[in-house]
């Protein structure tokens, strides 16, 4: 028996259990890098967790001339394929989904619960949306639960995943592979290409070099100067024109060849750097 397929009162087809060996997968339709250590280590526990307990969450599928696709859920459906060759007796359940591409892709995105997604996968789903023709202020909304529920971080997230999406194919393979077994950070990727777009893959290279000289695996975003050290400079910048002022006023009040009224000009000069006006 190749399924147990629910219908409504039509005949049509609405969701049921089906053999995991009879969904077929889109190619290039998932939005998650499947070849990644991280993904296949996860449908590795997944695969070990079904044989153990079956399939715990539905995945969503259509059907369309007698075949059922997979629309989300590719990590499960896997695992459940995996299972079935190491001997597991099983079905998987599914949910049948309807509606545009758009539809299906912003509810695989806000479904995700497992393992969650890079920033790297999350820009590739969000720019497939706007090319889909939806609006900025919809597509921020489908950062999935699994990396924030905060509308404002959502943003941050969202902004910085589509300009990593954007970014040259260099810097992406680098956020990937790393560069000289080095790893790559996102947020420094983001950054660099942030800062030029046609020099970042070098710069990332550079400071991969640089790191490993160092005896460091990894490269992070470099460290702004933060609220304090920002409050701190801006003061020094202060104290340094002051004194600047100062050694001004002290020239102009020992140079006898000055009018009073320069001389008054530059003590207003200095008295309005000082705030004592």
């Amino acid at each position: 028996m190749a399924s147990q397929i629910e219908k409504d009162s039509t005949g049509s087809v609405r969701g049921g259990n089906l053999r995991p060996e009879t969904i077929v997968i889109k190619k290039l339709h998932n939005y998650r890098d499947m070849d990644t250590e991280a993904v296949k280590d996860h449908i590795a526990w997944l695969t070990q967790s079904i044989m153990e307990e079956g399939v715990k969450k539905p995945i969503d599928v259509s059907y369309a001339d007698g075949t059922y696709y997979l629309e989300a859920g590719e990590c499960r459906l896997r695992a459940a394929q995996a299972a079935r060759k190491k001997g597991w007796d099983g079905y998987i359940p599914c949910f049948m989904v309807k509606g545009d591409e758009a539809t299906v892709l912003r509810k695989n995105l806000l479904d995700n619960t497992g393992l969650p997604p890079t920033l790297l996968e999350i820009g590739k789903a969000l720019q497939q949306l706007i090319d889909f023709g939806q609006p900025i202020e919809e597509v921020v909304k489908c950062v999935p639960p699994s990396i924030t529920t905060d509308p404002a971080k959502a943003l941050k997230v969202a902004r910085k995943a589509l300009d990593l999406n954007a970014a040259p194919i260099a810097v992406k393979k680098a956020v990937k592979e790393g560069v000289d077994g080095v790893k790559v950070s996102e947020a420094r990727a983001v950054a660099e290409t942030r800062r030029n777009p046609l020099t970042a893959a070098q710069r990332l290279t550079e400071a991969a070099s640089a790191a490993k000289a160092k005896g460091k695996t990894t490269i992070k975003r470099e460290k702004g100067q933060g609220k304090a050290g920002k409050a701190k400079a801006a003061t020094q910048k202060t104290v340094d024109q002051c004194l600047a002022l100062a050694d001004a006023l002290a020239d102009v009040s020992l140079d006898l060849t000055l009018d009073r009224g320069e001389v008054v000009a530059c003590a207003e000069k200095y008295n309005r750097s000082r705030g004592r006006e």
